[in-house]
């Protein structure tokens, strides 16, 4: 029939609908509310914004640095959610990568550069995945959830990397800081852009994203990695084992988040500081929900997220805005993607009811229904 195929092709493209574009609807339009209620134009505030981002050299090299942070927690929260798991725990985990990267390029400062410098941060990837492993090892053993473990995890890891950073590992002052990082482990500046420049970090957390779309989509392991998350029954009854690669991704998932903490050391701060994240773990689960967990669409969301992180401090100076108003554009975008199984059903209706022939049209409702129960509930009706 006509109209079943169309639906049948309506289907498939539904599972590629850009989940970010309602959500950044509804963003434009909380930041215009914002902009009213702070007494300001709307206009005034996105141009602030373009400027505090963009707005020279130094500020675009500023906006850059913060895009590999986000790129990698998005991508550990997107490789997780791929099964069926929700890491909540990124910026604990990114944390003491950081540390880690940082201490053992101060104790192993002797190595030859070509060997501290991968080895500095496939340490900082180490920990964090040491970290992520217990959460996933109480969920399948002990039915604690995910998200609680991650959770309390954090502040163990951040006031754990508070004590060791003021005591034994730190430089001696009040600051809350290491030592510098010995030159064999600094990331050289391979463009001038600005008073800072930027390293290979942000090309490099690029290049991550696209090669784990490139795996998830184009080879069998990743095929039963989407499996396990999609329909853990089914898969299991298809000889996928489901919590082998649970654990997998989990400990992927922390794995991204530690290298993002690595990458800081060794390519931003030379050193590990304190207070080096205002909260990029946390930015990691925004950035991958609002591209429904794709890493290969990563890049976008991470580069409004950083836009956003960058242009706070100017919209204080220029409009005399709180800084804050840029959580609260984050928190409306991450509740607008959170949304986006009834932005889509309104989508595939509208659709179906126009698509289908003039006979078929009262059924159109239940067509799209049909339609989008065939995809997998976890990823496109159900809670995360």
């Amino acid at each position: 029939m006509p109209g079943l195929t169309r639906a049948s092709k309506m289907g498939k493209a539904l599972k590629l609908f850009p989940v970010s574009l309602p959500a950044l609807g509804v963003g434009i339009v909380c930041c215009m509310v914002l902009a009213l209620l702070a007494g300001v134009s709307p206009f005034a505030l996105f141009d602030a914004i373009r400027e505090g981002a963009w707005g020279g050299k130094d500020a675009a090299a500023a906006t850059a640095s913060k895009i590999t942070p986000l790129l990698l927690n998005g991508l550990g929260v997107a490789m997780a959610y791929q099964a069926d798991l929700l890491n909540i725990g990124c910026e604990g985990q990114m944390r003491l990568g950081a540390l880690a990267a940082a201490t053992f390029a101060i104790f192993a400062g002797g190595l030859p550069w070509g060997v501290l410098l991968p080895l500095t941060v496939l340490v900082g990837a180490l920990v964090g995945a040491l970290w992520a492993f217990p959460a996933v090892w109480l969920k399948q053993r002990r039915g604690i959830h995910e998200v609680i473990s991650t959770l309390l995890m954090n502040y163990v890891a951040i006031y754990l990397a508070d004590y060791l950073v003021l005591g034994p590992l730190g430089d001696g002052t009040v600051v809350g800081r290491t030592v510098e990082i010995p030159s064999g482990a600094i990331w050289p500046v391979f463009w001038h852009f600005g008073r800072t420049g930027i390293t290979a970090a942000p090309v490099v957390a690029l290049l991550l994203c696209f090669l784990a779309g490139i795996w998830l989509m184009r080879t069998s392991w990743g095929f039963e990695a989407r499996a396990a998350g999609s329909g853990a029954a089914a898969a299991r009854a298809a000889g996928v084992p489901v919590d082998r690669w649970q654990r997998r991704m989990f400990i992927l998932s922390g794995a991204m988040a530690g290298l993002a903490g690595a990458l800081e050391t060794v390519a931003v701060h030379h050193r590990f500081y304190r207070a080096f994240s205002p909260g990029y773990g946390f930015d990691g689960i925004t950035a991958a929900f609002l591209v429904n967990a794709d890493p290969g669409w990563l890049w976008l969301s991470s580069l409004l997220l950083a836009s956003l992180r960058s242009a706070d401090k100017w919209l204080q100076l220029s409009l005399g805005i709180s800084p804050a108003v840029v959580l609260v554009i984050q928190a409306v975008l991450l509740l607008a993607a959170a949304c986006r199984p009834d932005f889509r059903f309104l989508f595939a209706r509208a659709f179906f009811k126009n698509a289908l022939p003039e006979d078929g049209k009262e059924n159109g409702e239940n067509v799209a229904k049909a339609r989008l129960a065939t995809l997998p509930p976890d990823r496109e009706g159900g809670s995360p």
